[in-house]
């Protein structure tokens, strides 16, 4: 009897407790929004030139500070500067991030300690800024060397690209070095080397990887593929039927992506570097599902991106 009436006892407080653990990560969400708000709202007013200028000009008209025989309880103007150093550290924040991102490629040289290394230790560092949901990702180096005594001919001796950018097939399009350069005669009807191409389709090749790595991971946000089963089921109300299990990068690359529904079927989508989705196939216990393919595809609207999937894959379901 006791036991059987505990277990009722918990099954009736179970849904209040579900309730209650809803509310409060309600709660805890919300306080964390806003004070992401309010950080952002005091960035925004502190960065302003205009109140940068009415900071100095009260800090340069704050009067000296009382001697010993005047009265100590007199209370004058607050100190501003701790409020104009945060300003000046703000502004200068937002200089840095507006160079990043209209200035995304820079050069900086650099010093080989090697004693014995090539063209006496000199290499050209480039880094490449790259931008990812509002936030900057880590910067990528390239650094680049003259292996040649003599020719103007650069290799990359060092880098930081992920090991899914072909480095080495934009650098023998771009950087082509011919057999024999150095030795007289030996570069003659070599083709020329382009450094400004090779950086911008090295730049835009990161970009890329990143915009299709991106929107995986918002695929799989919005379709909760990475929530617990507990915290689904403490949400209040009916939530909409789990259609999709899996959405995640078939390749290092991220240019196909493998859908995996809760039904069974499988799909696999090519990406273009462009963005969009180029070719799906979608096969399930009767073979391939040509709706489904085509929604993928864009269907009738014709919009075949990579962002719009979530979207098209909602179509005809809910």
């Amino acid at each position: 009897m006791t036991s059987s009436s505990a277990s009722s006892v918990s099954e009736v407080e179970d849904p209040i407790g579900a309730e209650l653990d809803a509310e409060i990560s309600s709660l805890k969400s919300q306080i964390s929004t806003l004070k992401s708000q309010r950080a952002l709202q005091a960035r925004h007013i502190l960065s302003s030139h205009t109140t940068h200028a009415i900071l100095s000009r009260l800090r340069a008209s704050k009067p000296a500070p009382p001697s010993s025989s005047s009265n100590p309880t007199s209370s004058g103007p607050p100190d501003v500067s701790p409020l104009l150093q945060t300003s000046s550290q703000q502004l200068a924040h937002n200089q840095e991030n507006l160079y990043r991102a209209c200035a995304s490629i820079t050069t900086f040289p650099i010093q080989d300690p090697d004693p014995n290394a090539v063209d006496h230790g000199k290499v050209l560092g480039i880094r490449i800024d790259v931008s990812s949901l509002g936030r900057f990702a880590r910067p990528y180096y390239v650094m680049l060397n003259k292996p040649c005594v003599g020719e103007d001919v650069l290799r990359v001796h060092r880098h930081t690209i992920p090991p899914c950018i072909p480095v080495a097939a934009l650098a023998a399009r771009y950087l082509p070095i011919a057999k024999g350069a150095g030795e007289e005669g030996g570069a003659k009807g070599a083709r020329k080397q382009n450094l400004g191409k090779f950086i911008r389709a090295l730049r835009r090749e990161i970009v890329a990887y990143h915009n299709r790595t991106t929107v995986i991971k918002s695929l799989r946000r919005d379709f909760k593929l990475d929530e617990d089963r507990e915290k689904r089921g403490k949400g209040k109300g009916k939530e909409k039927e789990k259609i999709i299990a899996d959405i995640s990068a078939a390749d290092a690359e991220a240019k196909q992506v493998r859908i995996e529904w809760v039904d069974g079927k499988i799909g696999r989508c090519v990406v273009g570097e462009s963005g969009m989705v180029e070719k799906c196939v979608v096969i399930g216990e009767q073979g391939r599902d040509w709706e489904v393919e085509r929604r993928i595809l864009g269907g009738d609207k014709g919009d075949a991106s990579m962002r719009g999937i979530g979207e098209r894959l909602r179509e005809g379901i809910y």
